[in-house]
């Protein structure tokens, strides 16, 4: 029988409309700085959807530097994201400038959460060309030749096949597709990966980039996406009375899993530890979360006992918290299910309200900061929350930070189709059984 081995998080990195900085982006967070931002796209105008997280165009042209540098073809914007944030959790490992010569590459692979293949339009004439090109005309198509290339830059498994070629990672290797639970569904698969024995380390995460016209319309024809037209920053506010549904984000999040001691023999600084990972399927519907929250519910529990922790054990949460009707009253209800009283005793707090939603890299986006603020005893607070609903009526560490003890931390991650993970981390301490 395979004995099983504790995992800890060595390295965290972020694309996101906060920033690329980690610690830059963490003091934002906690300051309840937006990064919601008036939508830029041509003809903008006209779009229901006014409000956006789009990353600045200061940081991408320094995403598009680094990858030109590194010689990497510049794809959709998501694939340059996920490459961005994979280097900076691997540097913020120790890892840098070649993982492969610290480690061994075929014990550490890659496991990366994307979301619906939809690109720019303009990304799409991009790969017009003339060389290794097909005749689209015969079709009826507008453009008139398509580049072979083309095909790989669609593929859902582009950003994990590309990441493992840049860092040379030869071990296991995958991507995740479950709509907004994609990234956290990654993070709780390579912890069991290393959990179990078939992996020493693991990048984990997820990117996403949907802020096109395709994109916008999708949310829209399904009624999530916000269509207010408030100051930008104040659009998300989950667990507010005033709610009026999510607002859409790109960018990403990776994290470095290692097996603790393996981190330990090589020196690395451990920011804590991946206690618990939780599934589920509401099997209800495939656009709204069950009303009593119960796929939530089950999620919760299923990593609360993987982890072998009481739910009193636990002191934040970091919401799924879309700031739509259906997911925050329903998520509020799956809560107080599993935690009974001690729901009201907990601190609960959504990083869309500050950064957005970012699909299928939300997950990964938020247990980056679930990770610091369980290594650091903070929590950032759900901002825009001033008009309190009845039936939120827990503690979401409403528009400015906490300063308590964080023993150990959920953060949930439900996604159209029913899908929802959850995964816990606690404090690591190298003497625990």
């Amino acid at each position: 029988m395979r004995q099983e081995r504790r995992v800890v998080v060595t390295g965290l990195g972020l694309a996101t409309p906060l920033g690329l900085d980690l610690e830059a982006s963490w003091q934002k967070a906690l300051a309840g700085v937006s990064g919601i931002k008036k939508l830029s796209l041509p003809l903008s105008a006209k779009s229901p959807v006014q409000a956006v997280g789009s990353v600045s165009a200061d940081d991408w042209e320094e995403i598009k530097k680094y990858c030109k540098a590194d010689r990497i073809k510049e794809g959709e914007r998501r694939t340059l994201f996920a490459l961005w944030s994979a280097k900076e959790a691997i540097n913020d490992a120790g890892l840098m400038p070649d993982a492969a010569q610290k480690v061994n590459r075929d014990r550490f692979g890659a496991i990366i959460g994307t979301g619906v293949s939809i690109n720019q339009l303009e990304d799409i004439h991009r790969w017009v060309g003339k060389n290794k090109a097909f005749d689209l005309k015969q079709f009826g198509m507008e453009s008139e030749r398509v580049h072979s290339d083309s095909i790989m830059r669609y593929n859902t498994n582009r950003p994990a096949a590309l990441i493992a070629e840049t860092f040379v990672l030869s071990g296991y290797n995958a991507s995740i597709t479950t709509a907004c639970a994609s990234s956290a569904h990654s993070i709780g698969t390579g912890y069991r990966l290393i959990k179990r024995g078939d992996a020493d380390m693991m990048l984990v995460g997820g990117a996403d980039a949907m802020i096109n016209p395709v994109g916008l319309v999708f949310f829209v024809l399904l009624r999530a996406a916000a269509t207010s037209a408030d100051t930008p920053e104040e659009v998300s506010r989950p667990f507010d009375r005033k709610r009026s549904g999510l607002v859409m984000a790109e960018g990403a999040g990776m994290a470095i899993l290692e097996e603790e001691r393996h981190a330990l023999k090589r020196g690395a600084s451990i920011y804590a530890e991946v206690a618990g990972y939780g599934s589920s399927m509401d099997a209800y519907k495939a656009t709204a979360p069950h009303p009593k929250g119960i796929g939530a519910q089950q999620s919760m529990q299923a990593a609360l006992v993987d982890s072998g922790l009481d739910p009193d054990e636990i002191d934040y949460i970091n919401a799924h918290g879309t700031s739509t009707k259906l997911n925050d009253t329903a998520e509020t209800a799956a809560i107080k299910k599993v935690f009974g009283d001690h729901a009201y005793r907990l601190s609960v707090s959504s990083s869309k309200s500050i950064i957005g939603h970012l699909l299928a890299a939300s997950g990964a986006a938020e247990f980056v900061l679930t990770t610091l603020s369980v290594n650091r005893d903070e929590i950032h607070p759900t901002i825009n929350l001033k008009h309190a609903d009845p039936k939120c009526d827990l503690d979401y560490v409403p528009n400015v930070k906490k300063q308590t003890t964080v023993r150990a931390a959920l953060s949930n991650s439900f996604g159209f189709g029913g899908q929802n993970a959850t995964v816990i981390i606690k404090k690591y301490k190298e003497d625990a059984q």
